[in-house]
């Protein structure tokens, strides 16, 4: 009744869940300190924003991806040494996961990694595959591209997304087929405003026995759960919000299969420590190793079968 109640107010059309597709929706909360509303589904526990931005790509400009905006991304540019090992342990994942499928024959084999901003994961990927990167953001795609072309690197970065493939005659040619070994959205799929048609994309686009690789917040772990409206992953650009039971469901329903997590991430702590080596800047600064550690820990964890933490890594083989 309380999600009747606002749909008679507000003379809102009750949403469908962008992850099942049910109609069991009910309002839930207003996330006042950016105002904006949350909806839950009671099928698959998901949230979602509702209504939507009007025009959620508008978010993703040039002072979003150099921390000028509100909300921001982090310029990892100047920081690109350290984040790579970050990226490297992750490369190495990914194509342990490959070699167990039916891409292993692949002399090299391709990667795209969907909302890829300046691209410094798709040049992490160069050494082991033929590595693209795509993004709705003109600017991050530009200055990604001219440091591909510094770096002398082939990998190339496009504008678009998994609903609206580059369509110049080289990008049809890129993108036809099942030619993909692996896609990868790391933090994107929150980002997303139509999932399930994204995610059906990709299937399409990945060869069979290829993976896709999803990094998101997981909203059954106790971070999330406890921590209510003031969770700190709502932020505006943030469209839907995940439980790993709902992500899992949907991908079932498009065809993947023989899924493996990963809490928190699919990759060791030692990365985190090296990557997060590269903003020390005083013994201070040195109290977030512990912090990071804990937390690393803690995620692996899980009370009244739920994860404690909401840090999580979904890899669905097709």
């Amino acid at each position: 009744m309380k999600g009747a109640r606002v749909k008679q107010i507000r003379g809102r059309q009750t949403p469908a869940c962008p992850v099942c597709a049910s109609g069991q929706v009910a309002f839930k909360y207003r996330i006042t300190r950016h105002r904006f509303d949350i909806w839950v589904c009671s099928a698959c526990r998901s949230e979602f924003q509702h209504p939507l931005p009007k025009s959620a790509d508008a978010y993703y400009d040039e002072g979003y991806y150099t921390g000028k905006s509100a909300f921001s991304y982090q310029d990892e540019r100047r920081q690109e040494h350290y984040h790579n090992f970050v990226h490297a342990a992750r490369v190495r994942s990914v194509v342990g996961y490959i070699r167990t499928g039916n891409t292993s024959a692949l002399e090299r084999p391709k990667l795209l990694d969907v909302g890829c901003a300046f691209g410094a994961f798709v040049r992490a990927a160069a050494e082991n595959f033929e590595s693209s990167g795509l993004d709705v953001s003109d600017f991050a795609i530009s200055e990604g591209n001219k440091i591909n072309a510094e770096k002398q690197l082939e990998c190339r970065l496009w504008r678009g997304d998994l609903t609206h493939l580059p369509k110049s005659l080289a990008a049809r040619r890129f993108f036809s087929g099942d030619s993909f070994a692996a896609i990868t959205l790391i933090e994107v799929a929150e980002h997303l405003q139509n999932p399930r048609t994204a995610f059906a994309s990709a299937y399409k686009l990945l060869k069979p026995g290829g993976v896709l690789v999803i990094q998101t917040a997981n909203f059954e772990g106790w971070q999330a759960v406890k921590g209510g409206a003031d969770y700190h992953y709502y932020l505006p650009g943030h469209l839907v919000y995940y439980t790993a039971t709902g992500l899992k469901q949907m991908l079932t329903d498009l065809g993947f299969r023989e899924f493996k997590e990963f809490f928190p991430v699919d990759f060791p702590l030692w990365a985190k420590w090296r990557k997060a080596w590269g903003d020390t800047k005083s013994f201070r600064d040195l109290t977030r190793f512990w912090r990071m550690s804990l937390y690393h820990l803690k995620s692996k964890l899980s009370w009244r079968g739920r994860p404690l933490t909401s840090s999580y890594v979904l890899y669905a083989r097709k």
